[in-house]
């Protein structure tokens, strides 16, 4: 039975060592043709047996080929090797795993690291698909699989640069999964920690603080009795354990297979799940750092944890939790307590201005002429009004429109519509009044009646 790589070629960027040597063994494996690719000469040798022996093995033709894809010129020189060595030319499997990283804070970065980092981590990656894109297939077969970093997603501290460039990568993984539609699928990968030689660089400072991303990863607690005796005993101070090269090679080979054509576009997980922290869901905040007791006040406890950092974190990612939850309902109040004082201002001032026309409506009234021609009150001194049906009307009308006995003081939707209606209409009322009347009854709009 055929193997499901056979008579495909593959090309693997850093090669020689780490997970691109994982992946080399992974594809080999499966039946793929290689093109391995190192960038310093002192990994020439040991990729050069490397390749003898996967050749030797899976009877498949494997050549090594030294460029560096840190320079403008040096992924269009892996592809005219490649050319050379596999004529006529078709890349099946492109695989971008050559990187560099340099940590440090923001005070620290050196210009001279970050051009290196970009050059070789997104320009390399841009230049070398773009030499290999005329030996690409051209019926959806072709795989262009890069290699991101968890760092893209999770702002490790100190990892301003690698991170922006495995950020850039993923971008056009994207990008690329358009452009090459009609020859390849394009897929990304996020590894975490991996216990390679580049991993073991990094800072103990750096561990420190990745050690809670590591504590709350799924698949990172180390297992006694099943993972080796020396990454249990290393993962009793990391938190958890890395991750192994060929369990990222795993996945890399899954999307080189030929069942992964659906996927195109996509950063696949290669963390053990270590992503799930950055949606603040660390184990740990679900058991013994803090309590929450009566009416949204909290009762803190002291822990078992043997790394007071990962208790600070802990606390102040359970207070932050806390504190936006009682924000939240604090807020509510004081909007309600808002609302109610607005709504008494904005009622007061209703009942004032009713109160106004109600006693314009008694100093009309009481100004509305007899038979004879005298005002209608006994003791008024304003001169009466004008004769006129209409006037006595609308006098009338503002009143009962306003009369304090028939509004309504119930706290309702519609009790309130009619009361703010009958005061707009009686506002209504008192112009029509004040414009029929004319200067006397502009003169009585404040005047209190005399009867």
């Amino acid at each position: 039975m055929a193997l499901p790589l056979t008579g495909k070629l593959a090309i693997v960027t850093g090669a020689s060592r780490g997970i691109g040597l994982s992946i080399t063994k992974a594809l080999a494996a499966r039946g793929a043709n290689l093109i391995l690719a190192y960038t310093s000469a002192s990994s020439a040798d040991s990729t050069a047996k490397l390749a003898s022996e996967l050749s030797s093995q899976h009877s498949i033709k494997v050549v090594p080929v030294q460029a560096d894809l840190g320079t403008v010129s040096g992924p269009a020189s892996l592809i005219s090797q490649a050319a050379d060595a596999f004529s006529p030319l078709r890349i099946d499997i492109l695989v971008n795993n050559a990187g560099v990283a340099y940590n440090d804070k923001v005070p620290d970065i050196k210009p001279e690291d970050f051009t290196k980092s970009y050059n070789v981590n997104v320009l390399g990656p841009l230049l070398l698909v773009q030499a290999a894109h005329p030996y690409l297939p051209t019926d959806r077969s072709g795989r262009i699989i890069n290699l991101s970093s968890v760092s893209a997603s999770l702002g490790f501290v100190g990892q301003s640069v690698y991170g922006g460039t495995k950020a850039a990568l993923e971008a056009m993984t994207r990008t690329w999964a358009r452009e090459f539609s009609e020859r390849a699928t394009v897929n990304a990968i996020n590894p975490g920690p991996v216990r390679s030689e580049m991993y073991s660089r990094n800072s103990d400072e750096f561990k420190r603080l990745i050690k809670p991303f590591i504590q709350n990863a799924p698949l990172m607690a180390a297992r006694p009795g099943i993972d080796d005796p020396e990454v249990v005993e290393e993962a009793k101070t990391a938190g958890g354990r890395a991750g192994e090269a060929d369990e990222i090679a795993g996945i890399v080979a899954m999307l080189a297979s030929p069942e992964s054509a659906w996927c195109t576009g996509q950063v696949i997980c290669a963390n053990g799940g270590m992503i799930f922290v950055s949606q603040l869901t660390y184990k740990s905040l679900s058991q013994d750092s803090t309590q929450r007791t009566h009416a949204g006040t909290m009762e803190t406890r002291q822990t078992d944890s043997s790394d007071p950092f990962e208790d600070v974190l802990n606390l102040e990612e359970r207070f932050y939790s806390e504190g936006y939850q009682l924000g939240i309902k604090d807020g509510v109040q004081a909007g309600r307590i808002e609302g109610r004082s607005f709504g008494m201002q904005k009622g007061f001032e209703k009942f004032l201005e009713s109160g106004r026309l109600a006693s314009k409506a008694i100093v009309w009234a009481n100004r509305i002429p007899h038979k004879d021609g005298t005002a209608s009150g006994q003791a008024c001194t304003l001169p009466p009004l004008p004769k006129n049906a209409r006037l006595d009307k609308n006098i009338n009308t503002l009143y009962a429109l306003v009369e304090p006995d028939t509004l309504s003081t119930e706290n309702s939707d519609d009790a309130v519509q009619d009361f703010d209606d009958r005061v707009k209409r009686a506002q209504g009322k008192a112009k029509i009044v004040e414009k029929m009347a004319g200067g006397g009854g502009r003169e009585a709009a404040g005047a209190s009646p005399t009867v």
